[in-house]
């Protein structure tokens, strides 16, 4: 009889614990995080009779929690993924529209000025039409700065997130490192027994901290997981748990680096919402900056240099405009020597959206790409007359350096801010050209087109007579013997004539500075051309603030499909988690009706044990 009623016993006690689990599935099923536990049951040894061996019940061989170590790897890099694109679609959208938005870009503006400076050209001696001009060029200036203000806003709030963001990354190591200690213990009392939900919990830790950085993960021997980031720093050891950092970068720019152990591991990092917020620093932010700073300092050197090539309303030579904005070089924290370094835009047409590191190594400086790490062609020595090349800047360098010193040089990274009207007196606007010409009378060729080509030539406007020897022969102010071909054009002091017909011998030009109140409009009407004349390249300045927009409108509409496809895939793996380890409420339904019959069955065989007994005790009393 004891026998049966321990057989009987056992599947009562086998059965509750099934019950107890299939009650805990159910009231688990919308626990976000939760992994279904099945109970696994297997048969005792049975004992050796003459007729063989006769069962003796069933045990409890352990709970286990239903998962898929791969499903849960694919859906943590999912996760980080998703997290990724997100961050960085959103701030490319916020570029996009700050980049095309009528009320925010830079088209109506830039467009605006060319319009006004070809109303100028109209009536170059109209005070209100000079003024217009003022105007127009100043918002444009108020549009470069808003949207540098606007770009310097999404940096900061990327400064803003990093830090939030690497904050909650502590948060969650910390508790992971905990709930490490609380499994291994767990384990260890009972005799390595799973406890299935504290594994739970520590797994949804896990993608947790995935969603804000990338990271891989390696389970030990006793239960615990170490958890690393991408590239190779332990974020979790067991139960020690090492916090990530902030700090400002090694060049003081006011931007955030994320450090481990007090070093800066930011270029190491990837995936999660850290992943981009790094790349929305480096692929979007930051040249979207440095082409801002680049149209603004084309823009500045182009209508200072074609106000240079006219001359005012007062007949003087035309002054700068704009403010020309200049680049920076920032000092790494641990330099040795006093240097510093004086960044001014020789050319903006040479200008890239590049950062640049300047190195010292004792003896000579050498330039690479910040972003990429690409050695960069230098030159010069860094003295004021032989100043350092690079990339259309020329850097001056003062002080002294030391070997090993670093520098990082920022050309247009906040040029836009620069950027300034230097008057506010329209008849400063050099409407007409600098230099007019005028045609003997009985010439025999007519005056044709006359053009500066150089308005920073020192003779420009001096007087100059050209007379013609023969139809082949030119003297200049009665000097020299100067070969001519019909039809072309006659260079001197920065500027050039090109007569028509064919001239003769005796046929003379005067070239002098155009004086005051002059009603000439061929520089105004070069001001109003300069948006589609070359600046960068081949492309104008039109050119290029178009595809700033394009490039903008194009990031933004492939982080949106990214983000699309990601969600997708998120959506899959996360499908994929819960067929594996969701709860179905019907199975569960449909387990608890099988347990509890086997549940009332094992109590029945305890009955009919007792039963038993009780009819032999009754037999024995007979």
């Amino acid at each position: 009889m004891s026998d049966l009623l321990s057989t009987g016993v056992s599947a009562l006690l086998a059965y509750q614990t099934a019950l107890n689990t299939t009650s805990h599935n159910i009231a688990n099923a919308n626990t976000e995080g939760y992994s279904r536990q099945r109970v696994d049951l297997v048969s005792r040894l049975g004992s050796g009779a003459g007729s063989g061996y006769v069962g003796s019940g069933v045990s409890v061989q352990s709970v286990q929690r239903i998962t898929d170590a791969l499903v849960s790897a694919r859906l943590q890099t999912s996760n980080s993924a998703y997290a990724r694109i997100d961050a960085y679609n959103s701030y490319a959208a916020q570029i996009d529209t700050l980049l095309s938005d009528s009320g925010t870009s830079l088209t109506t503006p830039l467009k605006s000025f060319f319009s006004a400076a070809s109303q100028l050209a109209s009536t170059p001696a109209s005070s209100a039409a000079r003024q217009t001009v003022l105007g127009a060029a100043q918002s444009v200036v108020d549009r470069f700065s808003t949207l540098q203000s606007q770009l310097d806003t999404l940096d900061a709030q990327v400064d803003q997130s990093l830090q939030s963001t690497v904050a909650e990354i502590n948060d969650y190591g910390s508790a992971l490192a905990k709930l490490n200690e609380q499994i291994v213990n767990a384990q260890a009392q009972y005799g390595g027994q799973p406890p299935n939900d504290l594994l739970d919990q520590r797994d949804a830790l896990v993608q947790k901290i995935a969603s804000r950085v990338g990271i891989s993960t390696v389970t030990q021997d006793d239960g615990s997981l170490n958890v690393y980031v991408a590239s190779g720093q332990a974020l979790v050891l067991g139960s020690k748990a090492t916090a990530l950092g902030t700090a400002a970068d090694a060049y003081g720019s006011g931007r955030l680096d994320v450090t481990y152990n007090g070093q800066p591991v930011t270029a190491q990092l990837s995936g999660g919402t850290i992943g981009g917020l790094l790349d929305t620093r480096r692929e979007l932010i930051d040249p979207t900056r440095n082409e801002l700073g680049r149209l603004a300092a084309g823009f500045a050197q182009a209508v200072n240099a074609q106000n240079a090539a006219g001359v005012d309303l007062d007949g003087n030579r035309g002054s700068d405009l704009l403010t020309m904005p200049s680049g920076k070089a920032l000092p790494a924290s641990a330099n040795a020597g006093n240097a510093g370094l004086s960044v001014a835009i020789a050319d903006a047409g040479q200008l890239g959206t590049s950062d640049y590191v300047l190195k010292f190594d004792g003896s000579a400086w050498t330039a690479t790409d910040a972003r990429s790490g690409a050695s960069v062609a230098l030159s010069g020595s860094g003295s004021a007359a032989d100043p350092l090349r690079l990339g259309g800047v020329a850097i001056t360098v003062s002080g002294s350096a030391q070997a090993g010193d670093k520098f990082l040089v920022q050309p247009t990274a906040d040029a836009a801010a620069q950027l300034a009207l230097t008057t506010g007196d329209p008849s400063r606007i050099a409407a007409a050209s600098a230099v007019s010409a005028s045609a003997a009378s009985g010439n025999s060729a007519g005056l044709g087109a006359i053009a500066v080509s150089d308005a920073s030539n020192a003779a420009l406007t001096d007087p100059v007579t050209i007379r013609f020897i023969d139809a082949n022969t030119y003297q200049i102010n009665g000097s020299g013997s100067y070969a001519y071909s019909a039809g072309s054009a006659i260079s001197v002091n920065g500027w050039s004539l090109t007569p028509s017909g064919t001239p003769a011998a005796g046929d003379s030009f005067s070239v002098q500075q155009t004086g005051a109140n002059s009603s000439d409009n061929r520089n105004a009407q070069a001001l109003a051309a300069l948006g589609g004349r070359a600046l960068f390249g081949m492309d104008s300045l039109n050119a290029a603030q178009s595809a700033l927009t394009t490039r903008a409108a194009t990031a933004a509409q492939q982080a949106s499909l990214a983000l699309d496809a990601q969600s997708a895939v998120q959506t899959q793996a996360q499908a994929a988690r819960e067929s594996v380890s969701g709860v179905n409420l019907d199975e569960e339904a449909a387990d608890l009706i099988r347990f509890q019959q086997a549940y009332q069955a094992a109590a029945q065989v305890i009955a009919t044990a007792n039963e038993t007994f009780q009819a032999l005790l009754q037999a024995a009393r007979g």
